[in-house]
């Protein structure tokens, strides 16, 4: 009985066609035992949520709805669905604002978002491995990844993009090698800029300091410069800046995480200048657009 109120509760929660979508999406495909859109969900969830494997699901589906499925009959179920849960997925995160659809300015072009995340095995009380992924924003699937040992750095250089791509990518990416692969790829990039990541010059080759151009803005005011950076060969290459000043909670949000990180990882008290710059959201990108365009592209990737 809890079992089907959970699954009712479930129902009321998904996107609206979510049914249709399964034939659509290929997922429901022969009815001669999996008969509703309904019933291939339940079997997904069961796998999901706690079956472990194939056989223990095709045994639980039996037991909980009389559906008889041996575990490779399950197995090519559940394989058939990821394009039916992704347009799920996507739909649910529209609804709740967890993604932006595409705007019209981008027309066919991809936009990926670089990110890595830790990874303990099962009783080790540190990071074991590190997933690197690059997810495809507006197809809402997953474009490459890659998983490695803990010591390994999160690099622009791992991964591929393609002529017209803009990646778009946290502090970790936000170095001139980034830019740098980014562009010889034939792609644009929005990474937001870390403190003292690369200095900054106008077109005579003068160092630019930043900080006292953004202390005038105001509360999430969009700011854009155009200046250079220079690559490993000491050259000259155009960049454009932009940045928004956080409100006041936000700042204060900012800079306690950088202090518990300070505390967790043992280091000093964080620089004035580190601390400053937590008030800020400050981008290296190519892309010509706006600055409010930029910037809700990388609001986006939150």
């Amino acid at each position: 009985m809890g079992m089907e109120k959970e699954r009712e509760t479930l129902l009321r929660y998904l996107p609206k066609g979510w049914e249709e979508a399964a034939k659509s999406e290929g997922a429901l495909q022969r009815s001669r035992k999996i008969k509703t859109a309904e019933d291939l969900l339940y079997l997904v969830l069961l796998y999901l949520t706690g079956a472990g494997s194939f056989q223990n699901a095709s045994t639980l589906m039996r037991l909980s709805t009389d559906i008889q499925l041996n575990k490779e009959a399950v197995r090519k179920r559940i394989k058939g669905c990821w394009k039916w849960l992704r347009w799920m997925g996507h739909r649910l995160s529209l609804k709740q604002g967890y993604v932006i659809e595409k705007p019209e300015w981008m027309g066919d072009r991809r936009v990926l978002l670089a990110n890595a995340t830790d990874m303990a095995l099962r009783g080790s009380s540190t990071s074991d491995y590190r997933l690197h992924c690059v997810f495809d924003l507006f197809e809402y699937s997953c474009a490459q990844m890659e998983l490695t040992g803990i010591a390994e750095g999160e690099w622009l250089s791992r991964y591929e993009p393609q002529t017209g791509d803009i990646v778009v990518a946290d502090r970790m990416y936000g170095t001139v090698s980034g830019m740098e692969h980014a562009r010889q790829a034939g792609g644009d990039f929005v990474l937001r800029l870390k403190t003292d990541a690369f200095a900054l010059y106008d077109e005579a080759g003068k160092r630019i300091d930043l900080p006292p151009h953004l202390r005038a803005l105001r509360a999430w005011e969009g700011w854009s410069l155009n200046c250079f950076y220079r690559n490993s060969k000491g050259m000259l290459h155009p960049v454009r800046i932009v940045a928004t000043r956080k409100d006041d909670a936000a700042t204060q949000r900012a800079n306690r995480r950088l202090s518990k990180t300070a505390s967790r990882k043992r280091w000093n008290t964080p620089k004035p200048q580190t601390q400053e710059m937590a008030g800020y959201i400050v981008l290296a990108t190519s892309l010509p657009d706006t600055a409010a365009q930029v910037l809700e592209l990388y609001r986006a990737r939150w």
